[in-house]
């Protein structure tokens, strides 16, 4: 998103003329404001670039940010984010999907490199902890301005801790006494459906299509690794399925926003 990053980067420039306290201030309101993943991000960056706008002037004119926000900033940054258009649905699918695919792809290639169709909830942590920090990141990017209780925060960081530690631990001491089993027409099932779900999404949302046939290819790699024998060449198909759909995890199409456009 080639387009977003440069405005993100052309706001953040804009900010460093505003000094002092009202520096961190402000940095923390646009912080806020980013995080608000129902919102299209380009119409975000545009009220962030005519909110640093008015901020500059306010201050040049010799009046503080604190004041231009009165003494509540979340509820007058949520009344911004409330004028703004919503997210399409196939941006989310952008952002979103990847996520999905990648834990379940991971999930199958874990499989592949055992040479086994068990799975045990050890070996699932990885990918889970991966799926958390690409959900999390925006949070914790945010929660700093929201209106949440350090309880509530703590609680929500030992939760997380648990969902990694607790897989971990009933692995270790269960060994594969609790692994699930599937078949392999099971598993080939699987990647052939999700294969053809991806191609049919990719059919009606043509923005991202070059995105969902890629997923597309990962889950076609995984069903050759299944139909081949189990060698050490389904084992290279595995390591490079996981490589492929991290890669992925990263490439998300220009949105086709209006402002965008622009």
């Amino acid at each position: 998103m080639k387009k977003l990053k440069q405005l993100r980067a052309a706001n953040d420039q804009q900010l460093k003329a505003i000094h002092g306290t009202d520096y961190t201030y402000t940095e923390t309101v646009i912080g806020y404001l980013r995080t608000d993943l129902r919102k299209d991000p380009y119409a975000i960056e545009q009220a962030i670039n005519d909110l640093l706008t008015t901020l500059t002037d306010a201050q040049t004119a010799g009046h503080r940010v604190a004041a231009f926000f009165s003494d509540d900033p979340q509820t007058a940054a949520d009344n911004i984010l409330k004028e703004l258009p919503r997210v399409p649905a196939w941006y989310l699918f952008d952002q979103y999907w990847p996520i999905v695919m990648f834990l379940f792809a991971s999930i199958i290639f874990t499989m592949l490199v055992g040479q086994e169709h068990r799975l045990s909830l050890s070996s699932i942590a990885a990918p889970v902890a991966v799926v958390f920090a690409f959900i999390g990141v925006p949070f914790a990017r945010g929660i700093s301005f929201n209106k949440v209780s350090s309880k509530t925060i703590f609680g929500l960081l030992i939760t997380f801790a648990l969902f990694i530690i607790v897989p971990l631990l009933i692995g270790y001491f269960s060994a594969k006494t609790n692994a699930f089993s599937f078949s392999r027409p099971l598993l080939i099932s699987l990647c052939v459906g999700i294969g053809l779900v991806n191609l049919c999404l990719a059919g009606y949302f043509r923005t991202i299509a070059l995105l969902l046939i890629s997923w597309t290819g990962i889950w076609l790699l995984a069903l050759l690794g299944l139909l081949l024998p189990a060698s050490s060449l389904t084992v290279g198909l595995a390591i490079a399925g996981v490589l492929c759909a991290t890669l992925l995890l990263f490439y998300h199409p220009e949105p086709k926003s209006v402002i965008a456009a622009n």
